[in-house]
């Protein structure tokens, strides 16, 4: 073989490992049928579906790539589900501890927000999505319990838990003071409406921009540790009528918070 015959032979490997290197992944089978599952243990209804045009789920079918449904976002290099973005797709249905759902080890954010998932409990199971930076599942009748496991999910950046009007979740004393120091990376909690009814505690990410925390039984002194995080640009409390606190002005003045409550 002559040396630009084996040149060019070369040449030819390497655009092929450069190409196959560069093309995303398409779905893998696994987390196609995975999907599937989950969506065929709920419903839609048309009538929850406000916040947007149709339910994300409608596209979900085989005869497409899976990373192309609406509401999933893949990993280009492996083909595995990343993200998912169901809200307000009008689904209503229970989630089980043997949801396939729960197979998605590799999900980076997850917003079921502004669904109908029947009182469903916040399982410990959503305690295995350790690379989750968001979770919403606000607004979705959720009810019960949070569990501890929640606090298992270090890297997150966004909580947001607040339930719906006509449902009941509650946070212990003792797992809301672990979520604060578990969660160190958070820069945005919402707790608003959670049956908690303590104190608050004194450890915060000190990345947090947004905070809410209304109406949630909270009682006691407002630690003063808030009123110093670097990066805090909302802090909601109000509907707390047992919480008190001072403001310091940049001027060294103070202000009762007890009005605002």
């Amino acid at each position: 073989m002559g040396y630009r015959q084996f040149s060019f032979l070369i040449f030819v490997c390497f655009c092929q490992l450069s190409f196959s290197s560069s093309v995303p992944h398409s779905c893998l089978k696994d987390q196609s049928t995975t999907l599937l599952k989950f969506k065929e243990t709920l419903t839609l209804d048309p009538s929850l579906v406000t916040c947007s045009s149709y339910s994300y789920t409608s596209s979900w079918n085989t005869s497409r790539d899976c990373c192309l449904w609406d509401g999933v976002i893949c990993d280009e290099m492996t083909g595995c589900v990343i993200e998912l973005n169901l809200s307000c797709s009008g689904l209503v249905g229970k989630i089980d501890s043997n949801s396939s759902l729960f197979q998605l080890s590799r999900l980076q954010r997850l917003d079921f927000s502004s669904n109908n998932f029947s009182n469903s409990h916040i399982l410990p199971e959503f305690g295995r999505f350790s690379r989750l930076t968001l979770l919403d599942l606000s607004d979705s009748y959720f009810s019960g319990h949070i569990p501890s496991d929640i606090s298992h999910l270090s890297q997150l950046q966004s909580l947001h838990l607040s339930p719906s009007f006509e449902t009941i979740l509650r946070l212990t004393a003792h797992d809301l003071k672990l979520l604060l120091q578990n969660l160190t990376k958070l820069r945005e909690l919402d707790l608003t409406s959670i049956n908690i009814s303590s104190t608050i505690p004194p450890n915060f990410s000190s990345h947090l921009t947004t905070l809410r925390m209304g109406n949630t039984g909270l009682y006691g002194i407002i630690p003063d540790s808030i009123f110093h995080l670097p990066n805090l640009e909302t802090l909601v409390l109000q509907n707390n009528n047992q919480l008190s606190g001072y403001f310091r002005r940049p001027n060294g003045t103070s202000v009762h918070l007890s009005s605002f409550m």
